[in-house]
């Protein structure tokens, strides 16, 4: 008997370690609550409902991801929106998609970065409308076996699991793609033209090169998309005319410099540059003996570092 209670005591450990596992991919503190309330029901294994908690709780957290990841108000001003007969609100199909990939539409991107997001939405629906037969309990149709409770909650976890993930990394995939034209465009544009910051440190200079070290993505919403590089400038700083630096009376200063560079592109034509709303930044705080070379950085996560 004991021999035979082990597998299903095995499943239901880690089946539970799985939803523990998720808390980290939770997108707020409530999502955090509502998935730590699924991974401590399925540890339940004496109780009778535990299935039925487990998919109350994993219903209030798809819930509140979609309340954090897709908006309504975004989701409805995404141009590929379109409103379902009967429903007053963005279906689940419509939110997950604004989630993974904003206001691009599935043939942009699987045109842009060759990723398919239909077969996962469809997944994670079909898990979560599965699950959602257990939300009431009635007395036919509770699942008592346990190794039957355990496969239908290892679905549904493993499916939001891919999702969240691939919120994540779609993000990323999608603006690396679309940065890389436009960040070897912008910096052949940067390193052309007069930069305040530096002009005032000498009477001329000259930009020998532009590196690029880290790359953030800072949104994709209904309307554009936006990503932030950041890396170092290296430039040699002219005093005097040519005439008075060939007598020695000039000088000649090489010296290098924390950058970071803001794109903002629409949806509609994420990779041309002429419709792209760069901003940059240039710290030389440390010329002056103030402030820190490495404080360029806006509070968010850094991608895979890329390097030009």
């Amino acid at each position: 008997m004991v021999g035979e209670a082990m597998p299903a005591e095995r499943a239901a450990t880690d089946v539970a370690r799985l939803a523990h596992s998720m808390i980290g991919l939770a997108p707020t503190d409530f999502t955090r609550d509502a998935i730590l309330g699924a991974a401590l029901a399925l540890e339940q294994r004496d109780n009778p409902l535990r299935l039925n908690l487990f998919a109350t709780a994993i219903r209030i957290f798809l819930d509140h991801v979609m309340d954090a990841l897709a908006p309504r108000e975004q989701v409805e001003a995404c141009r590929w929106f379109e409103p379902v007969e009967g429903q007053n609100k963005p279906v689940r199909n419509a939110r997950l998609t604004y989630a993974l990939i904003g206001g691009l539409t599935v043939e942009q991107v699987e045109e842009i970065a060759g990723i398919d997001v239909k077969p996962l939405i469809k997944e994670v629906i079909g898990a979560y409308s599965d699950l959602n037969k257990h939300v009431h309990g009635r007395e036919d149709t509770i699942v008592r076996d346990l190794d039957e409770q355990d496969a239908i909650a290892n679905d549904v976890l493993v499916a939001l699991a891919e999702l969240l993930e691939a919120q994540r990394d779609y993000r990323r995939e999608i603006v690396d793609c679309i940065a890389d034209g436009l960040q070897r465009e912008a910096v052949e544009k940067f390193t052309t033209e007069t930069v305040g910051e530096i002009d005032i440190l000498a009477t001329h200079h000259t930009v020998d090169w532009v590196g690029v070290n880290e790359r953030q993505v800072i949104g994709i919403t209904a309307n554009h998309v936006e990503y932030e590089v950041t890396g170092s400038i290296g430039v040699t700083l002219l005093y005097g005319s040519g005439s008075d630096r060939r007598r020695g009376e000039g000088a000649e200063i090489g010296d290098e410099f924390p950058i970071g560079m803001r794109f903002r592109v629409p949806v509609e034509t994420p990779q041309d540059l002429g419709e792209a709303e760069i901003t940059s930044e240039i710290d030389t705080s440390a010329w002056f003996g103030i402030g820190d070379d490495d404080d360029i950085d806006d509070g968010v996560q850094n991608t895979d570092d890329t390097n030009l």
